[in-house]
């Protein structure tokens, strides 16, 4: 049975994807410049100032409770503090459109942790496993033959965006069990906590005062602050309670495509088959792993 949904799911879905998938582009511009730490605790100061100012301008007050700071500083050091940093930092050895698609094996791994939790795995979602493995062995075999003045650092690279990956499927697994309530509030904790940790680190090994933070990187710091760290939060909290988690999921298949379009548009990133392989194999690997849930949301 066709499932029918408003317009406006479908522009929520977009405006994930693209938001997301073009954050790997500024990511690229200001690797160079500007050192990974600074750009993480950066852009998670700016995240938690947007969305302390919803929480205020909604006439509420900021998370008192013991557990909401424990829960929320454990969560966001594994699914920010740390993924934000090897991000940060892989994108000075791979393309932006690279990265993207490294992100896009976060469900299968939370597929995969899943079946260590409470949702067992079944045969097509082996195959779609295996699926996703044969896309990042495409993308790690590709590394090998990169050009770089670097050596080998673009295959580090990779294995610093899949444990990026691993930190961002781990997160999700502990918000699904642990935060019940207040997912806005335990997001401002995450993010809060998160860049008090990373800000004393990024002074001590980085000495960002002497960056030379030009208007491009103010002004990416800004894009990724208040969009892909602050809105975006807060607007998936809302979409996944109209839309359903495994409709917001599908946010996945456009990732990728938005972030190798805009490395392709804006920094002349070549567009190789074996781009398009990885893609396929990783977003097959997710449809087929997805099947049998589809057909339960259905009836």
């Amino acid at each position: 049975m066709t499932e029918h949904r408003p317009l406006s799911h479908y522009l929520y879905l977009l405006f994930l994807s693209s938001v997301w998938g073009m954050s790997f582009l500024f990511l690229k511009m200001i690797a160079p410049t500007v050192p990974p730490i600074t750009i993480a605790a950066s852009r998670i100061s700016v995240g938690a100032l947007i969305i302390a100012i919803y929480i205020f301008s909604k006439g509420e007050k900021l998370p008192n409770h013991s557990s909401i700071w424990i829960k929320g500083s454990i969560i966001g050091l594994i699914g920010t503090g740390v993924p934000f940093v090897l991000i940060s930092w892989a994108m000075l050895y791979i393309n932006a459109g690279t990265g993207a698609i490294c992100m896009s094996v976060i469900p299968l791994m939370v597929f995969v942790m899943a079946h260590f939790n409470d949702e067992k795995m079944n045969l097509l979602g082996f195959v779609g496993i295996i699926s996703g493995i044969c896309g990042i062995l495409v993308l790690f075999y590709d590394s090998l033959f990169i050009s770089s003045d670097h050596g080998n650092l673009a295959f580090y690279a990779l294995i610093a965006m899949m444990v990026a990956s691993f930190g961002y499927a781990l997160a999700n697994i502990l918000i699904r069990r642990y935060v019940k309530t207040d997912p806005i509030r335990t997001s401002f904790v995450m993010l809060t906590t998160t860049s008090v940790l990373l800000w004393p680190l990024a002074l001590l090994l980085e000495h960002p005062s002497f960056t030379n933070f030009g208007t491009l990187e103010i002004l990416s710091l800004l894009y990724l602050g208040i969009l892909p760290t602050g809105i975006t939060t807060m607007v998936m909290v809302v979409f996944t309670q109209i839309a359903g988690s495994t409709f917001v999921s599908y946010n996945t298949y456009i990732i990728p495509l938005v972030g190798v379009l805009a490395g392709y548009l804006f920094l002349d990133e070549t567009l190789k088959p074996t781009t398009f392989f990885a893609i396929l194999f990783i977003a097959g690997g997710i449809y087929v792993s997805q099947i049998k849930k589809k057909a339960l949301v259905r009836k």
